[in-house]
């Protein structure tokens, strides 16, 4: 990927009517929302969010969510997302077992989502993503769009702290970064943490104990839901069976999958390739 390939999917300001809902769903995207007026609600994981005039939320790769509103109260927001793909090849420490990226800096810095009060600085990036979104037709816009969302995530960073602090953290970043990219490798095939833990010459428990810590989630479930946002990705871009689609993305059968996407997605895999198709 170059600077000169797109990565914004959307930018714009939106309005919804009291009641409107989106149900749960994932997407390897980041989204970010930034409220203008009135109010809504997110269900972020196991989590419930309300979010209010002012303020920023924005939303990680792999993270369970829902949007809506109340019966009562409309919401107007800023609506960005983006394929973060591009922060996976910015190097920022090459000291560990594994180099840690910006992508790694956005994902280890906060669970599942950052929330702030939004500031001069972060309106400014993002209406100059809405303004390049919607004249993205000369030569150096995808250039600038991703240069201001770089800019816009070292800010963001710059203004976070990060939910966890350790002893050694340099090490633990490499181990985590080591591996999110050996799922992101092997998710197709049948993955032992005990394999990991070897490769990086730890136990098992303690890799279950840091990634837990880093990530919010187990390992085992972080690898289900990464699987399942594959499989999502499939339904969307392939006429895949959704058998096929449950052997390619590392499931055994389809019974297993169907099992875990309705844990995941609490809707089955039939009913929700039907609604996102719509």
């Amino acid at each position: 990927m170059t600077l000169s390939d797109s990565i914004l999917s959307g930018a714009v300001v939106e309005y919804r009517k009291a009641g409107y809902s989106f149900a749960r769903h994932l997407h390897t995207n980041i989204e970010i929302y930034r409220i203008l007026s009135g109010e809504c609600y997110m269900d972020i994981q196991s989590e419930t969010i309300h979010c209010t005039a002012g303020e920023f939320i924005m939303l990680l790769p792999d993270v369970v969510h829902s949007f809506y509103l109340n019966d009562t109260s409309d919401c107007e927001f800023q609506h960005i997302h983006f394929n973060p793909e591009m922060f996976s090849t910015i190097v920022l420490e090459d000291e560990g077992v594994f180099p840690i990226t910006l992508m790694h800096a956005i994902l280890f810095s906060a669970q599942f989502y950052y929330r702030m009060e939004s500031d001069p600085v972060i309106d400014e990036h993002l209406q100059k993503l809405i303004t390049l979104y919607a004249s993205s037709n000369s030569l150096f816009s995808a250039a600038n769009i991703n240069v201001a969302l770089m800019n816009l995530m070292l800010y963001i960073l710059d203004h976070t702290e990060a939910e966890h602090g350790f002893s050694e953290p340099q090490l633990q970043n490499s181990y985590v970064a080591y591996t999110l990219n050996y799922i992101r490798e092997h998710f197709t095939q049948k993955i032992r943490q005990e394999d990991i833990a070897l490769q990086l010459h730890i136990s098992v428990r303690y890799l279950s104990k840091i990634f837990k810590n880093y990530m919010g989630v187990t390992l085992s479930n972080y690898i289900n839901i990464y699987r399942i946002n594959r499989s999502i990705e499939l339904m969307q871009n392939t006429s895949l069976t959704l058998t096929e689609i449950a052997l390619q993305v590392g499931f055994k059968d389809s019974q297993h999958y169907s099992k875990v996407f309705m844990n995941v997605i609490n809707a089955t895999p039939s009913h929700y390739r039907k609604a996102i198709l719509k």
